[in-house]
């Protein structure tokens, strides 16, 4: 027969083993703030462009091609410039009140919506680091990280909770995403530039529009490219299961963490990502253990917070305030848990899985649709560079993505300098898909009124936008360079 006290006992030995620091969670909490409202900076440059009907591409077309059912977004609402300039600005407030954690369950809720509405708005500009941000939102929504650093817990006069750490359905499925994103990373690496040619590093390095100058010094390296391209897609596969191991799990989770840290820096000095490496940065703190916690509370927040030593009695506690309400938000939670897994699986070629409609349809809704294939199966090869060719009244020939130059189609010594940040990088990534061929006007003609309304002095007629196509190639082989016509519009 079991005792009354072998539950609550097993509770504490999975949360000292399995637990998550709460102070941890919310130090995440402010970083990821930071993070969203450098975020909200880099899209608000591209206003316009990127989230109005007179940009690249008006919302009724997002909504119609890319969309998938269930999507939602506040641009559903309108899609002018003042409309999208006051949705910025409340989003701001939100990430503001999120950062110093007032109402900080309201404020992570609010967030997690407005985000997903501006991803939801223009999802030509997306990376797998948007998808990561807003999935740890979602999980967040569910954490006790406002419990620590926050105005919560400094207004509140009667001491709430303040437990250091915490296990829960949510903690759970924050660390299975953690999990997940790596695990199947790798396992989605199937191509043979991943396995038996072990060249896909190499590939990847070699786009210039993506790698940077360190990364261009590594390819004069081929023969050590290929080992690491080996390693990767293994450490990718394997270092995640440090996160589950039963003893000491700790020190392990914190050497998962230290390994994806120096992971996601070599990324950042290579290759010309955006915020990727910073959300896979700061999404880890969470899993960082309380011994390295009370390291930050003594060098930096010196004051310690008041603890309640609950541990025995806060499980039984838990089972029985809101009973019936921990029970719905738990299976709830535990049912975002199954869908995340299969989701992943699904994606994997040859599982075999395949999921109905319906319920794809409620993970979309949550937008909780995930596909961790970064440079999987295998590696994007068609690099290039674009030209933007303006015809002006005395017939001139000048390249307005260079500032109104003339023409010249010869390759950029650095092809990142006609980028001006990540968004756009993975905009004109999908612009050349023949599969978005219907969108290219938009774009074409955005950049023609934006050209004229900005030189009024030198006006153009005629855009034809260029992509010179150079298709990456292995050392020795000859590369060939095609000149694409996109688009052309004007008058």
């Amino acid at each position: 027969m079991i005792s009354a006290n072998f539950i609550p006992r097993f509770y504490i030995r999975l949360k000292n083993l399995y637990g998550l620091d709460v102070r941890a969670l919310s130090l995440m909490r402010i970083a990821l703030a930071l993070l969203l409202l450098l975020d909200l900076c880099i899209r608000a440059s591209s206003l316009t462009a990127h989230y109005t009907q007179n940009g690249a591409i008006p919302f009724n077309e997002v909504e119609l091609s890319f969309w998938k059912p269930g999507y939602f977004s506040l641009f559903q609402l309108g899609d002018t410039y003042l409309f999208a300039l006051m949705v910025f600005i409340i989003t701001g407030v939100v990430y503001l009140f999120l950062l110093v954690g007032y109402k900080t369950k309201l404020a992570t809720l609010l967030t997690w919506f407005l985000l997903t509405s501006l991803q939801n708005r223009n999802t030509l500009i997306l990376q797998g680091g948007d998808d990561l941000l807003r999935l740890v939102l979602f999980w967040a929504i569910f954490l006790p990280w406002g419990n620590f650093y926050s105005l919560d817990s400094m207004l509140r006069q009667a001491q709430h909770d303040k437990r250091k750490k915490v296990l829960s359905v949510a903690t759970l499925g924050y660390t299975l995403l953690l999990f997940s994103v790596y695990f199947f990373t790798g396992l989605l690496k199937t191509g043979a530039e991943w396995n038996s040619e072990g060249t896909a590093i190499y590939y990847a390095l070699s786009l210039d529009q993506m790698t940077w100058p360190l990364g261009k010094m590594l390819l004069s390296y081929p023969l050590a490219l290929k080992y690491l391209t080996i390693f990767v897609r293994w450490f990718e596969m394997l270092a995640p299961f440090l996160l589950f191991i039963p003893f000491k799990n700790a020190r392990f989770r914190l050497l998962f963490v230290l390994c994806i840290v120096m992971f996601q820096i070599s990324i950042a000095l290579t290759l010309f990502v955006g915020l990727f490496y910073l959300i896979g940065l700061v999404t880890l703190i969470g899993l960082l253990p309380t011994e390295v916690m009370n390291w930050v509370d003594k060098k930096f927040v010196r004051k310690q917070q008041n603890q309640t030593n609950l541990q025995r009695f806060s499980f039984l506690k838990k089972i029985t305030t809101n009973y019936y309400f921990n029970v719905i938000k738990n299976s709830l939670l535990f049912f975002c848990i199954a869908l995340g897994l299969l989701w992943n699986i699904s994606t994997v070629i040859g599982s075999g899985l395949t999921v109905s409609n319906e319920f794809f349809t409620f993970g979309y809704r949550l937008r909780f649709n995930q596909n961790w294939g970064m440079f999987a199966p295998t590696v994007f090869k068609d690099d290039g560079w674009y030209i933007m060719q303006g015809t002006t009244k005395n017939s001139l020939q000048i390249d307005v993505n260079r500032n109104g130059k003339i023409v010249d189609y010869s390759k950029p010594y650095n092809v990142l300098n006609y980028i001006k940040d990540d968004r756009w990088r993975k905009f004109y990534e999908n612009y050349i898909f023949t599969s978005n061929e219907f969108m290219r006007p938009y774009f074409c003609n955005y950049l023609l009124k934006d050209w004229n309304i900005s030189h009024p002095d030198n006006t153009i007629s005629y855009l034809q936008i260029i992509y010179m196509k150079e298709v990456s190639v292995l050392p020795g082989q000859k590369q060939t360079l095609t000149k694409e016509e996109l688009c052309l519009c004007g008058k």
